[in-house]
C-alpha cells in the first residue's frame, strides 16, 4: 500500500472491520479515494497522539456506504461542505502540509462513479468520512 511508511513512521493503528461489501466502481479510483482519506487520517492527529483508522462497509438499499473514521482533530460543523471544495485548507500548510486538492478528489472520483460523499465530525473528537458507491 503507498501509505505504509506512514503508518509505520506515526505508529498508527489502521483496522479494516470485515466483511467488506462488494462495490461497483473503478478499482483505481476507489484506491484512490481511499489512500486520501486514510492519507487525511494519518496527517490531521494532534502531534502526541498516535493515529487510530477504522475503514469499515455499511450496506444500504442500492448502495454501499465506507466509512473512514479517525481519532484526529476534527472539523467544526460550519467547514464541513467547504472541505470538498478544490484548493480549500483550514489551516496553514506550515501546520498540516498539503496541497488542499485530497478532498475535491474524494467528492469527484465518487460522483464521477455515481455515488457521492460527506463527512460527520466534531473539533477534538475525530471524523466520519463516508462514500457512497453503488453496490455490486
Amino acid at each position: 500500500m503507498q501509505l505504509d511508511g506512514d503508518i509505520k513512521r506515526k505508529r498508527a493503528e489502521v483496522k479494516v472491520e470485515l466483511p467488506i461489501t462488494t462495490i461497483t466502481a473503478h478499482p483505481g479510483t476507489t484506491r484512490q479515494i481511499l489512500a486520501n482519506l486514510v492519507c487525511n487520517a494519518l496527517k490531521f492527529v494532534h502531534p502526541e497522539r498516535a493515529p487510530v483508522v477504522s475503514i469499515r462497509t455499511e450496506p444500504r438499499e442500492r448502495a454501499v456506504r465506507i466509512w473512514v473514521e479517525d481519532n484526529g482533530i476534527g472539523i467544526a460543523s460550519e467547514h464541513r461542505d467547504r472541505i470538498f471544495g478544490l484548493f480549500e485548507r483550514l489551516h496553514t500548510p506550515q501546520a498540516y502540509p498539503g496541497t488542499g486538492i485530497g478532498l475535491a478528489l474524494v467528492r469527484k472520483g465518487c460522483e464521477r462513479m455515481g455515488g457521492c460523499a460527506g463527512v460527520e465530525s466534531e473539533p477534538e473528537r475525530g471524523s466520519r468520512f463516508w462514500v457512497e458507491l453503488p453496490a455490486a
